[in-house]
């Protein structure tokens, strides 16, 4: 196991910061999915979930985005997501 993980993490250092980050999230996803007490099935009386605990769980995922972007992110000026932003070059 060591072997194969000295092999990952020198196949690493030769990828740029956006594969780094995509690497990254597949593994966080990886081990959000073998956490102890979660089931690979999800049965349908386990699938739905309340209005409230979906807010919740929206919430944190716009969070995690947020914070996935860093602080220099460009923001859309008020024309660019205006109706005349958007169609100006339709007639």
């Amino acid at each position: 196991m060591e072997a194969v993980i000295e092999s990952i993490v020198d196949k690493l250092r030769y990828l740029g910061k956006p594969q780094l980050e995509v690497v990254l999230n597949f593994v966080d996803f990886l081990t959000w999915q073998s956490a102890p007490g979660r089931s690979s099935k999800v049965s349908d009386s386990d699938a739905e979930i309340s209005d409230r605990e979906f807010e919740i769980l929206l919430d944190e995922l716009a969070d995690d985005f947020i914070k996935s972007l860093g602080s220099n992110v460009p923001v859309l000026s008020d024309f660019a997501i205006s109706r005349e932003g958007i169609y100006e070059e339709h007639p």
